[in-house]
């Protein structure tokens, strides 16, 4: 039986639903699709929460951590502009969607309460609308190294050496496709110049005649002037429109055909070279080089709009390709369709053979499998081995290649086949090759190529956190490193990364010096996080990164180790070893996961930062994954239905504060 709102306020106040708190029956009216409501009144609702759990350690004269909430909360006031209070507010509101706080030890606030402090956050101190989100302002993004190059070779067919010819693109939040990063200095843009200039040579002149059609139709030119004009214009239209991903203004194809003109005026021109001008000027342009999304009014922060269909396609193409759109997005965006069908058109671009370029990219750059093959490591300190040669035959080049296949090829399965996200962490199989399974020891695996292996359940390797790429770039040169190991856990896999550490650490080798005998890992560690400024943020990484001291730096199984790998998160979950520690991670921690490669693929997908009102987009994906299995395709579904991917606003100063 439906009810309106007022009906069930009648209901409650008659005794229908006698027993339930008044705060609990607000959030159940909200989240049933009533629309707005108030939030929770602070003095009533939200004061009383954090008098129990939180004045004790951050109210009533203490400032653990130099975090007072009571001279802030006992005003009930929302911080404006840049008030200095908004930081903390979203330190808060983390802290308490990771179940970080209060700690393990001290009592906890229900759930009902937890929802009601986030939502008091997100709409009396942030003052999000979830009837009018904001998606954001993205910085005209320039394509990065490889998108350039992935461009170009789709465009004229020449696989242009970017490596050899432009300098690393500068990253931000993990992920060399932030906007606000991708800057272009008088440098670079001449060699943007001197690249579109050898590309369309490279083409013109090349011996495979596929090369030359993507630029010139085939067949022979027309002598006459205005016939030869003609088809100079409909093949610069053709090509521009394809550089440029969207239909090219009059002005400037007027522009383009200019160049031309003025190529013709030359002594005995060739219709390549006189169309080459226009080539190079389309490739050395910025709606070439940037990634372009019109937007009426763009300076006014008030006017969201949507996406047009051709910013949409190039934005769903660079983020599961890094490469420009097909024809088949190109055709659709030209009918209006894309939006429609998205979902069937990330279903085949997630088939297609340019896919493993955003695997390769963007698994490269957030579990930092890139790394794996250039990382600096000792294989005779570590393995103990006095044979320099030999040392290094067994931790070879091929061994580190196939270490980043295997994550790489393992997240690629997940997505292709729609499997739960969680595999990552818990995969009972793997992808091998003949060199890599030895290393690993495992037998029965022939031949260069990588194919999944499935592994004996008595087997101590199982998702990423046996991966040697994991554990190679998580370690120093000669030995494990728990903290990084943890580290790297903390903030590329549950979203929660400690602060910084404080300067002038020691060395781990110095905390034990002094004490006369060798000690075990979990000694040292105990040495060096005496200090009590110390203390809070090994309490967190430490016991994840000694889990993983059953694998050393190499990533092979230390035989005949003593190390004790069983140990308990700050949030309460206990664990024996490695295993153990991804079932706890896939289980009590899903959330942080779900939450943590949401924001990784958002910030890779819009290029830039998430910020306070990406909260409810991000909530709104996570709370479907666990709703079900949490397929790793649903991730993608949502983003690119998002309301940060299909829409924009004007610029603006508001007030920025990113995760």
């Amino acid at each position: 039986m439906k009810c309106s709102p007022q009906g069930l306020i009648k209901r409650f106040q008659s005794g229908v639903f006698s027993g339930l708190p008044l705060l609990w029956f607000a959030l159940f009216l909200n989240l049933s699709g009533f629309g707005a409501i108030t939030p929770p009144d602070f003095q009533r609702d939200i004061l009383p929460v954090l008098q129990e759990f939180c004045f004790d350690c951050h109210g009533d004269g203490s400032k653990k951590g130099g975090v007072s909430l009571e001279p802030k909360a006992s005003t009930g006031m929302a911080p404006k502009g840049d008030d200095a209070e908004f930081p903390l507010w979203l330190s808060v509101w983390k802290n308490l969607d990771g179940s970080l706080m209060p700690p393990a030890d001290k009592p906890k606030p229900s759930e009902e309460q937890t929802k009601a402090l986030k939502h008091w956050i997100e709409r009396s101190v942030f003052k999000l609308d979830p009837e009018k989100p904001d998606p954001g302002r993205v910085t005209i993004r320039r394509l990065n190294r490889s998108e350039y190059r992935n461009t170009v070779r789709d465009l004229t067919g020449i696989d242009f050496a970017v490596l050899d010819q432009f300098p690393t693109d500068d990253s931000g939040y993990g992920f060399d496709t932030i906007g606000d990063v991708l800057s272009v200095s008088p440098l670079l843009l001449e060699k943007y110049l001197e690249a579109a200039q050898s590309i369309v040579e490279t083409s013109l002149r090349s011996p495979t005649p596929n090369n030359l059609q993507r630029l010139i139709p085939y067949g022979p030119h027309p002598k006459i002037a205005d016939q030869r004009e003609a088809l100079a214009k409909w093949t610069i239209e053709r090509f521009a429109e394809r550089s440029f991903r969207r239909p090219v203004e009059a002005q400037i194809l007027d522009r383009l055909l200019a160049i031309f003109r003025q190529a013709e005026t030359e002594p005995n021109p060739s219709f390549e070279n006189s169309l080459s001008h226009a080539f190079t000027a389309i490739l050395s342009s910025p709606r070439f080089l940037f990634r372009t999304e019109l937007q009426p009014q763009p300076d006014d922060p008030s006017k969201i709009q949507p996406l047009d269909e051709f910013a949409l396609a190039s934005r769903l193409s660079y983020f599961l390709w890094n490469t420009l759109p097909d024809e088949e997005l190109r055709s659709l965006a030209a009918k209006g369709e894309l939006r429609n069908k998205l979902r069937q058109q990330v279903d085949r671009m997630i088939q297609d053979w340019r896919f493993p370029q955003f695997v390769s990219s963007f698994v490269g750059q957030w579990l930092q499998t890139r790394d794996v093959e250039t990382t600096p490591v000792q294989p005779p300190a570590i393995l103990k081995n006095r044979d320099f040669d030999a040392s290094y035959k067994v931790f070879s080049g091929p061994v580190r290649q196939a270490m980043r296949m295997e994550t790489e090829l393992l997240f690629q399965h997940l997505v292709r086949e729609n499997l739960p996200a969680l595999e990552l962490l818990t995969a009972q199989y793997t992808f091998l090759n003949e060199s890599l399974a030895k290393f690993y020891e495992i037998p029965d695996v022939k031949g260069k190529d990588m194919r999944k292996v499935e592994l004996p359940p008595e087997s101590s390797r199982g998702g990423i956190l046996t991966h040697g790429s994991f554990l190679v770039v998580t370690s120093n040169p000669t030995r494990t490193s728990p903290v990084k190991r943890g580290q790297f856990v903390l903030e590329n896999l549950l979203g929660t990364p400690p602060p910084p550490p404080p300067p002038n650490i020691p060395p781990l080798e110095t905390a034990g010096n002094n004490k006369g005998h060798s000690l075990s890992m979990r000694e040292l560690m105990e040495l060096h996080r005496s200090k009590p400024l110390c203390a809070s943020c090994h309490a967190r990484m430490d016991p994840i990164g000694l889990a993983l001291e059953e694998f050393n730096a190499l990533g092979m199984i230390q035989k005949n180790s003593t190390s004790d790998t069983s140990g308990k998160l700050i949030t309460g979950e206990t664990f024996a070893n490695t295993r153990e520690l991804s079932q706890v991670l896939a289980a009590s921690r899903r959330h942080d996961f779900y939450t943590c490669i949401t924001e990784k693929l958002l910030i890779y997908a819009l290029g830039r930062g998430m910020e306070y009102y990406d909260l409810p987009t991000i909530e709104k994906i996570v709370a479907t994954l666990e709703q079900g299995p949490g397929p790793f395709r649903e991730i993608i579904y949502s983003i690119v239905e998002s309301v940060p991917f299909q829409m924009r606003r004007g610029n603006s100063q508001k007030l920025s504060k990113s995760f």
